[in-house]
């Protein structure tokens, strides 16, 4: 167990509970520098970090962080290297003095932000954390916050989905790679796209605890609404998450929307999400801004087409080449629920969003265009061939190594 542990241990079981709660204020700062300063002492192995690879992420989580290292983990295994996953919200995080002595990686891989990573080493104990580390972070906004910048020390190479997310960490006290989330064609081959009225049928995608403003559903429901007017015949679909933990903010947005647009509020198995988006004409993402955007990413890969802000990660695998692209300006961020504040982001042009929903009704030639575009742009750039390519070499090498069993 870390010292971290021992002395967490050893205070909750002399101290009252009062007087823990008391002392709270003083002793998390002291407890969280000392993880600090032991992250960032040496930890390579002799021998230059012989050993598996194995990544650290909230595996069995719903949210994108998540998603991002069970594709990583795939990924390794697609090319013949085994993996070791270990999952940050379980107890295998924590090792015991009487349990094996941690051995050394070919590389450590958190997909964490800096938050849960430096709460992830707290746990393991970071000098026992032997060999190469990568973080892999995302973030939303222009510029990362100075602490992420900081907390870079704590691993040998930060790794960002997109251009976008590097770019937010220029300063960081690490090199920033991009590596971009890899996907595989064959998962959406046999997807059977969901039941449909017929007519014009487009969809949007949010979780509310991604932030409302963010991901900007009324902008999806103004451009919707600019073109297609009440038309029956033409219908958006919003389905949403969480909703229940911001009435106030789901009420506005129900509000808001015309008649042939439906709200649904609930959490649906992962199928039945990609059976929504195959089944749709449109994919519309008026984002004011993504770190990646693996909702447009996924909607490619199932030949569906893509209506996207032209702004932050999704330009890395968008242009006008396999997806309608959204002009945007820029406008101060504005989150009433409080999770992105400071710095701006996009405003999309629901105008030039309307015209081209409109065009893309009137043609229905263009729509197999953009499929048959989107699922070679996928291949191209986001196969797990083409994300191997992305890797420092030293992690290639590892790679190597553990396939080979060495």
């Amino acid at each position: 167990m870390s010292l971290l542990g021992q002395v967490r241990n050893a205070w909750r079981g002399l101290a009252p509970e009062p007087v823990r709660r008391m002392a709270q204020p003083v002793l998390a700062p002291m407890l969280e520098a000392h993880v600090r300063a032991q992250a960032r002492k040496p930890h390579g192995a002799k021998g230059q970090g012989g050993g598996p690879i194995r990544i650290v992420g909230y595996l069995s989580g719903s949210h994108g962080i998540a998603a991002s290292a069970r594709l990583a983990a795939r990924a390794f295994e697609s090319l013949g290297v085994p993996v070791e996953r270990i999952d940050a919200a379980g107890a295998a995080l924590t090792w015991s003095p009487q349990g094996p002595p941690p051995t050394p990686a070919g590389a450590w891989i958190f997909h964490l932000n800096p938050p849960e990573l430096l709460a992830a080493l707290g746990q393991m104990g970071p000098r026992r954390v032997i060999g190469p580390r990568y973080g892999y972070w995302a973030w939303e906004l222009p510029s990362a916050l100075p602490r992420w910048l900081k907390d870079a020390a704590m691993v040998d190479e930060v790794w960002a989905p997109s251009r976008f997310v590097a770019a937010s960490l220029a300063g960081a006290r690490a090199p920033v790679r991009v590596v971009p989330h890899p996907l595989f064609l064959e998962d959406y081959d046999g997807v059977r796209p969901a039941p449909r009225r017929a007519g014009f049928q487009a969809l949007a995608l949010f979780d509310f605890n991604s932030s409302q403003a963010r991901k900007n559903p009324q902008g999806a429901i103004t451009a919707f609404a600019k073109a297609f007017g009440e038309d029956p015949d033409a219908r958006l679909m919003i389905k949403t998450q969480n909703g229940g933990q911001h009435p106030d903010a789901m009420a506005r947005l129900r509000s808001g929307a015309p008649a042939n647009v439906e709200i649904i509020d609930a959490v649906w198995p992962y199928a039945e999400v990609l059976s929504a988006i195959a089944g749709a004409d449109v994919l519309i993402s008026l984002h004011r801004s993504e770190g990646f955007g693996l909702t447009p990413a996924e909607a490619l890969a199932l030949g569906t087409p893509v209506l996207a802000t032209d702004w932050s990660g999704v330009t890395d695998f968008l242009d006008d080449e396999v997806a309608l692209m959204v002009p945007a300006g820029r406008t101060p961020v504005e989150d009433p629920q409080g999770l992105y504040a400071g710095q701006s982001w996009a405003e999309p042009d629901t105008d030039h969003a309307a015209r081209a929903l409109a065009a893309l009704r009137a043609d229905p030639a263009r729509r197999p265009a953009l499929a048959a575009a989107g699922r070679r742009r996928v291949a191209e750039r986001l196969s797990p061939q083409a994300w191997f390519t992305t890797l420092p070499d030293t992690v290639k090498a590892a790679a190597m190594r553990a396939a080979q069993g060495r």
